[in-house]
């Protein structure tokens, strides 16, 4: 049985919230409010923390802790917005940069900033205790272009300041064209106040005085790198989607499928967004990939595993203790494109041919060294169409190690004799090329040691590396990236390790990939030695002549 107080509690506490009601009160938010929250969205995984001042002409919202500033000034009739973050300089060393815009927003959908929801239309439901607080709960319900949108907020009423105090937020948004849940957010508000000073509005303390860089919101600044963007404002979205199709060509062949790229594509901005506000010392951006789902992505990647068992038949010649003495003579960096051993950047497309990619760039940096320093570009082609015997699929994936075998027993010919690559499988012609690189064979680099891979690379380089392509490896923009999502035991891609260099005494790779020059940094990606981050350490290749 409920002891007497809880029950007399509950009825005073609902006595109370009946005479608020029938005052015509609604709940609404006061215009000048400072207050902290975390967001957890389920659907995007997803979890920042944000810190939110808001008066009825300015509005500031900090992220990760005061890394990232946003900053928004009403002046009249355009805005004023200012995104304040920190840059790692080349002599390790942190900067404050601000990016300032003016935006204007009768088309640019531009408006103060704030992280409570807009209480328009939301409807009294009950009384509902939530994190310990007597809060009230309110729900809207709305349908917008074939979504159905349902709405939750708890909120607490301070009779001392009439005011109307957050506690939770609560978003599902299910799309019913599509029939999957697009969203499902969680807002938990705390330390609300009315009282603040306006100070914190001020943007010269942060350098946007003088050396401030000023973007329009059609610059790549915005539709690539997202900044001044709000993934949760549609307009917005439909801003940079627009520019994205346009720079990637996409064409969707109905209205469904235009809804679901779309969908797809504001999951990625909110990913980006929340990851580049990290501060992490990597960048994720708008690209290709931003509008493709995780299963039409393994098209684009297409390493299968080797068959238990199968290794390199020439062994890595160094013993641990020949690596340790061997690596305090190695220079500091290290990069094999400098040397001529590295042909330019390839697309393999949406023909899972990757594996054909790593082993060819390999192959290519032996053959140069081999042949006197004669940089050549061998076919990828060749691979797709003729390797099957040995356990690959063409487009649907290979292993390095059939590619390597393919090699040893016909040679590898030149993509100027052979044909250019098509992104798709053909007919073989091999026995119709005249000259033909066989290999003697590959040798396995000793696995999850940063000393042999730089030994390795040193003396037999480049190197095929097989990594994990995580969701944010696929949207890498710039920086050393480190991804504690990526898993080195699932390798699912194939790529060309060409360098190295060290920065705060921690090792980075120089990765090749095959998704073209616009991809990553001119289509390369830095990516940290620690913890075998992606399994670039894990099963590491060179080939012999």
């Amino acid at each position: 049985m409920l002891p007497v107080w809880y029950i007399l509690s509950f009825l005073i506490a609902a006595i109370s919230a009946q005479d608020i009601w029938n005052d015509d009160s609604e709940l609404s938010w006061p215009e000048k409010y400072t207050v902290e929250a975390i967001r957890i969205s389920l659907t995007a995984g997803l979890v920042e923390n944000h810190k939110a001042w808001r008066t009825n002409v300015s509005s500031r919202i900090d992220y990760n802790n005061g890394v990232v500033k946003s900053i928004t000034k009403e002046n009249s009739p355009n805005f004023n917005k200012y995104e304040i973050h920190p840059e790692f300089t080349k002599n390790s060393s942190n900067v404050v940069k601000c990016n300032a815009a003016e935006l204007d927003p009768s088309w640019q959908s531009v408006s103060l900033e704030q992280i409570l929801p807009d209480t328009n239309d939301f409807e009294f439901v009950d009384l509902d205790p939530v994190n310990d607080k007597d809060t009230w709960k309110f729900f809207k319900k709305e349908s917008l272009e074939g979504s159905d949108i349902r709405r939750t907020v708890w909120a607490e009423f301070d009779n001392e300041t009439e005011v109307w105090i957050p506690v939770r937020y609560e978003v599902y948004e299910y799309n019913e064209w599509l029939g999957f849940l697009s969203k499902h957010d969680i807002w938990d508000f705390f330390e609300f106040s009315i009282d603040f000073d306006e100070d914190v509005f001020e943007t010269d303390d942060y350098g946007c005085d003088e050396e401030y860089t000023m973007h329009e919101m059609d610059s790549e600044t915005v539709t690539k790198h997202l900044m001044f963007i709000d993934p949760e404002n549609d307009k917005h979205v439909d801003h940079v989607f627009n520019a994205f199709k346009s720079k990637h060509n996409k064409v969707y062949k109905d209205n469904i499928d235009h809804v679901k790229r779309k969908n797809i594509f504001q999951n990625k901005m909110r990913l980006i967004r929340a990851t580049n506000r990290k501060n992490l010392g990597y960048k994720l951006a708008v690209n290709q990939f931003a509008d493709r789902t995780p299963e039409e992505m393994k098209r684009y990647k297409g390493l299968l595993r080797r068959p238990e068992g199968k290794t390199g038949n020439i062994a890595f010649p160094y013993k641990d203790s020949d690596i340790k003495n061997i690596e305090t003579d190695l220079p500091d960096e290290y990069d094999a494109r400098l040397l001529g051993l590295v042909s330019a950047v390839k697309n393999q497309d949406n023909c899972g041919s990757c594996w054909t990619f790593g082993t060819t760039a390999a192959v290519e940096g032996a053959l140069a060294q081999h042949n006197g320093g004669k940089l050549l570009s061998l076919s990828n082609q060749a691979l797709i169409d003729c390797a099957w015997p040995f356990g690959v699929r063409g487009c649907d994936g290979g292993s390095d190690n059939a590619a390597y075998e393919w090699m040893m027993e016909y040679g590898l010919p030149t993509e100027a004799e052979y044909g250019p690559y098509l992104n798709r499988d053909n007919y073989c012609h091999i026995d119709n090329v005249t000259v033909k690189y066989p290999i003697k064979g590959f040798t396995d680099v000793t696995p999850y040691s940063v000393g042999a891979l730089k030994v390795a690379l040193v003396n037999h380089g480049p190197l095929s590396v097989s990594v994990h392509a995580s969701e944010a490896f696929t949207l890498y923009s710039g920086g050393i990236f480190y991804d504690t999502e990526c898993d080195p035991t699932s390798l699912d891609h194939e790529v060309a390790l060409v360098g190295y260099g060290t920065r705060d005494e921690d090792t980075f790779w120089i990765l090749k990939n095959s998704w073209g020059p616009m991809w990553g940094i001119d289509g390369y990606i830095l990516i940290s030695s620690r913890d075998n981050n992606c399994g670039v350490a894990t099963e590491p290749t060179y080939v012999n002549f």
